[in-house]
């Protein structure tokens, strides 16, 4: 440094504040600063020592660069910052304010790499490895951000954020045992801890341990009762579809704040699905003296009225609705009870009204494209659906489905091929369509590519019970993959356990894979469920036979025979009792 500049980086305090304030006057370096390096700041190469160490030099810099940031001048800053590192290298309040403004820049990477070198320089700084642990989590860095919290545990045990945060990480990863272990350890000391608990009931929710989920969420509730856990465990035990309980918990809300809109009307969804319509009624009716949105309330007073189907309360609330205003919702559920009392030109009126954009347009297009094939107008219905497809911004998966269904009915197979491959071309993932194509295939019979296009459904949504029963049924059928078949179709099963079509698919496949015994007791159940079903009975027939039980056999193709509508069909059954009697 030349005398001048050592003059006046030895000044006092006060000196150095003042000279901060005039920072475009004079400096410890030249006057004009250099624009500030693209890349990360760089600490100096050689060591500092004591001597040489320039405290007010230091300060006197970082005051410029407070000053800096403060005006959102980064750059500035930076280059400021850097200066006062290499007047002290070990300024700490240098170091933990430089990652803080490169974030600021969006240099995400560069102040990573600091708080990197910060932290290997100094391993106990915990706060630059909070911070890198957060920026490794932003980068997807889950390994990383974990060995940073784990290494942090080791200088501070009892840090409970850092032990929460891990317990998190885990369980994205996976690792809910060690998830578990690592919060646990926060109710040694407060076994009735707010935080611990509902981490580790959240925890459990997603191993699918809902035992202890429930037992995390009650005792949460015993210690911490607020109106927004309780709607958090409300929503946990309607998943599993434990509605008195969601109900009881509603109400626990509303026995403290009655008006709490929120929490009314979860009790009444909680009533609905525990079949307490009446109940629910009269939560509407009180809930609706105090709402400020009273034609939500009479739209929703109006749906619960259809499901229990009084059509003439709904429909003159409905009415009272849109004399207020114009209401898409009300037009909808007017058409459903026309449509239910047979006036399907009048349904019609009020699905015309409904526009585009109004949120019941989707389904206002299902319900028209049924009324007009019911009113025997299909090419009316056909045109429809055709205008909305052709139409880029309106076109939905849906009416690709409903436009081929219209060809099938009206035996234009090649139309619906043509329009359900148009579907697919712009939606390929989507499930319906491909499940819709796999049905025409098959009708097509060209089950090699139904099977193709029904495996592709499965593969896109692993629980869809109609292709899973569509994949078992038919590869047992033709006696192929019967292990797979039995896969997918107790999958099926367990997702509609009462199923009269499902259990005949199992009971089919038990019957070709020679258990005669269950292929009986599945195939009884499968016609308790569905006694007008001839494909069950003459399955139940088959089973019969192949046990020696031919008077059984032959009345269950009897019983065939009677339900078939199809001459060829009856043919068949009449064969089969006279070549077992």
């Amino acid at each position: 440094m030349s005398d001048r500049k050592s003059h006046i980086c030895s000044f006092p305090f006060f000196f150095v504040i003042i000279l901060s304030l005039q920072i475009f006057l004079t400096s410890c370096a030249d006057k004009t600063m250099s624009p500030a390096p693209a890349t990360s700041p760089v600490a100096p190469t050689t060591p500092v020592t004591d001597e040489k160490r320039d405290l007010s030099c230091s300060y006197f810099y970082f005051l410029w660069g407070t000053h800096a940031e403060s005006n959102k001048k980064y750059s500035e800053a930076q280059e400021a910052y850097e200066k006062a590192l290499i007047c002290d290298p070990d300024a700490d309040y240098v170091l933990k304010k430089l990652p803080i403004l490169l974030l600021k820049m969006g240099k995400q990477h560069a102040a990573a790499q600091w708080l990197r070198d910060a932290v290997e320089k100094n391993p106990n700084d915990i706060d630059s490895q909070l911070l890198l642990a957060r920026l490794d989590v932003n980068f997807g860095d889950l390994d990383g951000a974990i060995k940073i919290y784990e290494k942090i545990l080791d200088l501070a045990p009892d840090n409970t954020t850092v032990r929460l945060r891990l317990g998190y990480l885990y369980s994205q990863q996976g690792r809910y045992k060690e998830g578990e272990e690592t919060i646990k350890v926060l109710l040694l000391k407060d076994p009735d801890s707010y935080f611990a608990l509902l981490y580790l009931a959240r925890l459990a929710v997603q191993s699918a341990d809902y035992e202890s989920a429930a037992a995390f969420y009650e005792k949460i509730l015993a210690h911490h009762w607020s109106p927004e856990l309780v709607l958090e465990v409300a929503e946990f035990y309607g998943k599993s579809e434990q509605y008195r309980r969601v109900e009881e918990l509603y109400a626990s809300i509303l026995k403290k704040e009655p008006e709490n809109e929120q929490a009314a009307l979860g009790r009444v969804h909680a009533l609905l699905l525990s079949d307490q319509g009446k109940e629910a009624l009269e939560e509407l009716s009180r809930i609706r003296q105090f709402s400020k949105n009273s034609t939500n309330i009479d739209l929703i007073t109006s749906r619960v009225l259809i499901r229990m189907r009084k059509f003439d309360r709904a429909n003159t609330l409905l009415e009272k609705v849109l004399a207020r205003e114009e209401s898409s919702a009300a037009r909808y559920m007017l058409a459903v009870i026309r449509y239910e009392a047979n006036k399907k030109e009048a349904a019609l009126a009020h699905l015309r009204k409904i526009s585009h954009g109004d949120v019941e347009f989707e389904d206002s297009v299902t319900l028209r494209t049924r009324i007009l094939s019911e009113l025997n107008k299909t090419p009316e219905a056909m045109a429809f659906l055709q205008k909305i497809i052709d139409k880029s911004d309106r076109r939905q998966p849906q009416y690709y489905s409903l436009l081929a269904g219209l060809y099938v009915n009206s035996k234009q197979p090649v139309a619906a091929h043509e329009i359900l491959t148009k579907g697919i071309e712009l939606y390929p993932d989507n499930v319906s369509l491909l499940f819709a194509y796999g049905l025409l295939l098959e009708q097509e019979k060209r089950q090699d590519e139904a099977i193709a296009s029904m495996e592709k459904v499965v593969a896109l949504q692993p629980d869809h019970v109609e292709a899973l029963n569509y994949l078992g049924y038919t590869w047992a059928d033709t006696n192929v993959h019967l292990e797979k078949a039995l896969e997918y179709i107790r999958k099926a099963l367990s997702l509609k356990p009462d199923n009269g079509f499902i259990l005949d698919s199992l009971g089919w496949v038990y019957f070709r894979m020679g258990d005669l015994e269950k292929a009986r007791v599945e195939m009884e159940r499968a016609i308790a469920l569905e006694p007008g079903d001839p494909n069950i009975y003459e399955h139940l027939g088959d089973i019969y036979q192949a046990s020696g039980q031919k008077e059984k056999a032959r009345n269950a193709w009897r019983k065939a025979k009677e339900l078939f509508k199809e001459a060829e069909k009856k043919e068949k059954m009449q064969q089969k009792i006279d070549e077992n009697k």
